[in-house]
Protein backbone atom coordinates (compact mmCIF):
# COMPACT_ATOMS: atom_id res chain seq x y z
CA UNK A 1 0.00 0.00 0.00
CA UNK A 2 1.61 3.36 -1.18
CA UNK A 3 1.28 6.27 1.49
CA UNK A 4 -1.79 8.97 1.17
CA UNK A 5 -2.43 12.43 1.83
CA UNK A 6 -6.34 12.68 3.07
CA UNK A 7 -7.99 15.93 2.70
CA UNK A 8 -10.62 16.65 5.25
CA UNK A 9 -12.89 20.12 5.11
CA UNK A 10 -14.24 21.45 8.35
CA UNK A 11 -17.81 21.16 9.29
CA UNK A 12 -20.44 23.47 7.81
CA UNK A 13 -20.74 27.09 9.34
CA UNK A 14 -22.55 30.27 9.07
CA UNK A 15 -20.54 31.76 6.15
CA UNK A 16 -20.72 27.77 3.96
CA UNK A 17 -24.55 27.31 4.22
CA UNK A 18 -24.84 31.41 2.76
CA UNK A 19 -22.51 30.08 -0.15
CA UNK A 20 -20.17 32.82 1.01
CA UNK A 21 -16.29 33.67 0.76
CA UNK A 22 -14.88 33.28 3.82
CA UNK A 23 -11.14 33.59 5.07
CA UNK A 24 -10.54 36.53 7.68
CA UNK A 25 -13.77 35.89 9.48
CA UNK A 26 -13.32 33.00 11.96
CA UNK A 27 -16.64 31.35 12.22
CA UNK A 28 -16.93 28.58 14.12
CA UNK A 29 -18.72 24.88 13.25
CA UNK A 30 -22.43 25.15 13.22
CA UNK A 31 -24.64 22.62 14.88
CA UNK A 32 -25.11 20.87 12.54
CA UNK A 33 -21.09 21.21 11.10
CA UNK A 34 -20.45 19.70 14.21
CA UNK A 35 -22.73 16.68 13.61
CA UNK A 36 -21.35 16.16 10.23
CA UNK A 37 -17.53 15.96 11.27
CA UNK A 38 -19.03 13.68 14.39
CA UNK A 39 -20.31 11.47 11.45
CA UNK A 40 -17.45 11.80 9.15
CA UNK A 41 -15.75 10.18 12.35
CA UNK A 42 -17.99 7.57 12.98
CA UNK A 43 -17.71 6.25 9.51
CA UNK A 44 -13.96 6.48 8.80
CA UNK A 45 -13.32 4.77 12.76
CA UNK A 46 -15.67 2.55 11.42
CA UNK A 47 -14.15 1.41 8.31
CA UNK A 48 -10.28 1.56 10.01
CA UNK A 49 -11.90 -0.99 12.33
CA UNK A 50 -13.07 -3.56 9.53
CA UNK A 51 -9.91 -2.96 7.56
CA UNK A 52 -7.85 -3.68 10.50
CA UNK A 53 -10.09 -6.40 12.45
CA UNK A 54 -9.28 -8.86 9.68
CA UNK A 55 -5.05 -8.59 10.09
CA UNK A 56 -6.18 -8.06 14.29
CA UNK A 57 -4.87 -5.01 14.18
CA UNK A 58 -7.14 -2.63 15.80
CA UNK A 59 -6.62 0.95 14.92
CA UNK A 60 -3.15 -0.01 12.91
CA UNK A 61 -4.37 2.21 10.06
CA UNK A 62 -4.97 4.97 12.29
CA UNK A 63 -1.30 4.69 13.77
CA UNK A 64 0.02 5.74 10.23
CA UNK A 65 -0.46 9.56 10.57
CA UNK A 66 2.69 10.50 10.63
CA UNK A 67 1.79 14.32 10.47
CA UNK A 68 -0.97 16.53 10.50
CA UNK A 69 -1.15 19.88 9.34
CA UNK A 70 -4.04 22.44 10.48
CA UNK A 71 -5.07 26.15 9.90
CA UNK A 72 -5.37 28.62 12.27
CA UNK A 73 -9.44 28.87 11.93
CA UNK A 74 -11.47 28.29 14.86
CA UNK A 75 -13.65 26.20 12.28
CA UNK A 76 -10.47 24.00 11.26
CA UNK A 77 -9.66 22.99 14.97
CA UNK A 78 -12.92 22.42 15.85
CA UNK A 79 -13.15 19.52 13.52
CA UNK A 80 -9.30 18.33 14.14
CA UNK A 81 -10.78 18.27 17.75
CA UNK A 82 -14.01 16.43 16.86
CA UNK A 83 -12.22 13.31 14.56
CA UNK A 84 -9.62 13.18 17.50
CA UNK A 85 -6.74 12.26 15.12
CA UNK A 86 -3.56 11.46 16.60
CA UNK A 87 -4.87 11.89 20.34
CA UNK A 88 -4.39 9.67 23.30
CA UNK A 89 -5.73 11.59 26.47
CA UNK A 90 -4.86 15.14 24.69
CA UNK A 91 -4.34 16.41 21.34
CA UNK A 92 -0.83 19.05 20.76
CA UNK A 93 -1.19 21.60 18.24
CA UNK A 94 2.02 23.59 17.31
CA UNK A 95 1.59 26.66 15.57
CA UNK A 96 4.69 27.57 13.70
CA UNK A 97 3.54 31.33 13.27
CA UNK A 98 3.63 32.07 17.37
CA UNK A 99 6.10 29.04 17.79
CA UNK A 100 3.67 27.98 21.00
CA UNK A 101 2.58 24.44 21.78
CA UNK A 102 -1.26 24.12 23.26
CA UNK A 103 -2.65 21.37 24.59
CA UNK A 104 -6.44 20.18 24.38
CA UNK A 105 -8.15 17.71 26.71
CA UNK A 106 -10.23 15.53 25.21
CA UNK A 107 -12.25 12.30 26.70
CA UNK A 108 -9.69 9.86 25.97
CA UNK A 109 -10.76 7.11 22.76
CA UNK A 110 -9.98 3.11 23.66
CA UNK A 111 -7.05 2.11 21.28
CA UNK A 112 -5.86 6.03 20.03
CA UNK A 113 -2.39 6.53 19.52
CA UNK A 114 -0.57 8.90 21.55
CA UNK A 115 0.18 12.39 21.67
CA UNK A 116 1.14 13.48 18.17
CA UNK A 117 1.76 16.87 17.30
CA UNK A 118 -0.22 18.68 14.89
CA UNK A 119 1.11 21.52 12.82
CA UNK A 120 -0.90 24.48 12.52
CA UNK A 121 0.56 26.74 9.65
CA UNK A 122 -0.98 29.45 7.33
CA UNK A 123 0.29 27.58 4.21
CA UNK A 124 -3.07 25.61 4.27
CA UNK A 125 -5.13 28.69 4.93
CA UNK A 126 -8.29 29.25 2.80
CA UNK A 127 -7.85 31.75 -0.09
CA UNK A 128 -7.51 35.71 1.14
CA UNK A 129 -10.70 36.70 -0.67
CA UNK A 130 -10.05 40.43 0.36
CA UNK A 131 -12.59 43.02 -1.20
CA UNK A 132 -14.36 39.74 -1.51
CA UNK A 133 -14.93 38.51 1.95
CA UNK A 134 -18.16 37.28 3.43
CA UNK A 135 -19.79 37.88 -0.36
CA UNK A 136 -20.98 35.19 -2.70
CA UNK A 137 -20.10 34.76 -6.22
CA UNK A 138 -23.23 36.09 -7.39
CA UNK A 139 -22.90 39.38 -5.44
CA UNK A 140 -19.03 39.20 -6.29
CA UNK A 141 -19.66 38.92 -10.38
CA UNK A 142 -22.63 41.90 -9.83
CA UNK A 143 -20.43 44.04 -7.95
CA UNK A 144 -17.75 43.87 -10.95
CA UNK A 145 -19.87 43.82 -13.48
CA UNK A 146 -21.63 47.36 -12.32
CA UNK A 147 -17.65 48.28 -12.38
CA UNK A 148 -17.45 47.32 -15.99
CA UNK A 149 -15.28 44.30 -15.69
CA UNK A 150 -15.84 41.00 -16.95
CA UNK A 151 -16.84 41.48 -20.54
CA UNK A 152 -15.14 38.43 -21.88
CA UNK A 153 -16.06 35.74 -19.28
CA UNK A 154 -17.16 35.78 -15.62
CA UNK A 155 -15.20 36.22 -12.86
CA UNK A 156 -13.50 33.44 -11.52
CA UNK A 157 -11.09 33.01 -8.25
CA UNK A 158 -9.01 30.55 -9.67
CA UNK A 159 -8.13 32.89 -12.59
CA UNK A 160 -8.21 36.06 -11.47
CA UNK A 161 -8.09 36.52 -7.62
CA UNK A 162 -8.94 38.63 -5.21
CA UNK A 163 -8.40 42.25 -5.07
CA UNK A 164 -6.85 43.56 -1.40
CA UNK A 165 -6.39 39.69 -1.14
CA UNK A 166 -4.32 37.02 -2.92
CA UNK A 167 -3.59 36.00 -6.68
CA UNK A 168 -3.41 32.85 -7.83
CA UNK A 169 0.01 32.75 -8.01
CA UNK A 170 0.38 33.87 -4.24
CA UNK A 171 -1.39 30.67 -3.25
CA UNK A 172 0.00 28.42 -5.75
CA UNK A 173 3.29 29.36 -3.93
CA UNK A 174 2.40 28.66 -0.62
CA UNK A 175 0.67 25.31 -1.31
CA UNK A 176 3.78 24.00 -3.35
CA UNK A 177 5.69 24.99 -0.12
CA UNK A 178 3.50 22.63 1.66
CA UNK A 179 3.90 19.85 -0.84
CA UNK A 180 6.97 20.18 -0.53
CA UNK A 181 7.23 19.36 2.93
CA UNK A 182 4.42 16.25 2.94
CA UNK A 183 6.78 14.71 0.26
CA UNK A 184 10.29 14.14 2.40
CA UNK A 185 7.89 13.17 5.04
CA UNK A 186 6.57 10.36 2.84
CA UNK A 187 9.70 9.94 1.39
CA UNK A 188 11.37 9.04 4.57
CA UNK A 189 10.03 5.25 4.65
CA UNK A 190 10.38 5.10 0.85
CA UNK A 191 13.09 3.14 -1.00
CA UNK A 192 14.79 4.24 -4.63
CA UNK A 193 14.87 1.87 -7.44
CA UNK A 194 16.44 1.94 -10.69
CA UNK A 195 14.40 4.41 -13.37
CA UNK A 196 14.21 6.67 -10.56
CA UNK A 197 10.98 5.37 -9.05
CA UNK A 198 10.79 6.26 -5.20
CA UNK A 199 8.15 3.44 -3.35
CA UNK A 200 7.34 2.06 -0.44
CA UNK A 201 10.18 0.35 1.69
CA UNK A 202 9.63 -3.17 2.50
CA UNK A 203 10.66 -2.47 5.77
CA UNK A 204 8.19 0.37 6.87
CA UNK A 205 4.59 1.06 7.23
CA UNK A 206 3.97 3.81 4.58
CA UNK A 207 3.23 6.96 6.25
CA UNK A 208 0.29 8.83 5.90
CA UNK A 209 -0.46 12.94 6.38
CA UNK A 210 -3.77 14.17 6.94
CA UNK A 211 -4.53 18.09 6.02
CA UNK A 212 -7.66 19.88 7.66
CA UNK A 213 -8.58 22.86 6.14
CA UNK A 214 -11.17 24.97 3.97
CA UNK A 215 -12.65 23.86 0.68
CA UNK A 216 -11.16 26.11 -2.08
CA UNK A 217 -7.83 25.82 -0.44
CA UNK A 218 -8.13 22.03 -0.27
CA UNK A 219 -9.45 21.86 -3.81
CA UNK A 220 -6.14 23.63 -5.03
CA UNK A 221 -3.65 21.83 -2.98
CA UNK A 222 -4.93 18.89 -4.66
CA UNK A 223 -4.83 20.30 -7.92
CA UNK A 224 -0.93 21.63 -7.37
CA UNK A 225 -0.17 17.99 -5.84
CA UNK A 226 -1.11 16.61 -9.15
CA UNK A 227 1.19 19.12 -11.14
CA UNK A 228 -1.67 20.81 -12.92
CA UNK A 229 -1.81 24.62 -13.11
CA UNK A 230 -4.35 26.65 -10.01
CA UNK A 231 -7.53 26.93 -12.97
CA UNK A 232 -8.24 23.40 -13.11
CA UNK A 233 -9.46 23.83 -9.67
CA UNK A 234 -12.67 25.24 -10.46
CA UNK A 235 -14.11 22.18 -11.15
CA UNK A 236 -13.08 20.14 -7.95
CA UNK A 237 -15.73 20.68 -4.97
CA UNK A 238 -15.02 18.59 -1.40
CA UNK A 239 -18.00 18.69 0.74
CA UNK A 240 -18.30 19.81 4.48
CA UNK A 241 -16.82 17.62 6.40
CA UNK A 242 -15.99 15.71 3.23
CA UNK A 243 -12.65 13.30 2.51
CA UNK A 244 -10.71 13.40 -0.10
CA UNK A 245 -7.48 11.42 -1.03
CA UNK A 246 -4.35 12.24 -2.64
CA UNK A 247 -2.44 9.36 -3.47
CA UNK A 248 0.75 8.37 -6.58
CA UNK A 249 0.59 6.51 -9.68
CA UNK A 250 2.06 2.51 -9.38
CA UNK A 251 2.85 3.64 -6.21
CA UNK A 252 5.59 5.63 -7.46
CA UNK A 253 6.53 8.84 -5.37
CA UNK A 254 7.50 10.76 -8.37
CA UNK A 255 4.55 10.43 -9.87
CA UNK A 256 1.67 12.31 -7.67
CA UNK A 257 -2.23 11.99 -8.04
CA UNK A 258 -5.47 12.44 -7.38
CA UNK A 259 -7.36 9.57 -6.19
CA UNK A 260 -11.03 9.05 -7.63
CA UNK A 261 -11.38 5.63 -5.85
CA UNK A 262 -10.01 3.37 -3.87
CA UNK A 263 -10.63 -0.83 -4.55
CA UNK A 264 -11.88 -2.88 -1.71
CA UNK A 265 -9.22 -3.97 0.73
CA UNK A 266 -9.11 -8.43 0.37
CA UNK A 267 -9.11 -9.91 4.09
Amino acid sequence: MSARVFLIRHGETEGTRGLQHISTIDHKLSTSGEKQVELTREQYASAVHVYCHHKREIWKLKENFDTSYLTPATRDRQTCEILRLGMHHHQHFYDRATKQTSTTAIPPVAGDVADATIQITSNLAEWNYGEYEGLTTDQIWAKRKQAGLDKERPWSVWEDGCPGGESPQQVTDRLDELIREMREVLKSTAASWPGGRIVPHTNYEPRDIVCIGPGQSLAALAIRWAGLPMKCGMRLLIETAGVAVLGFEDEDLMQPAIVLGRRPVVP
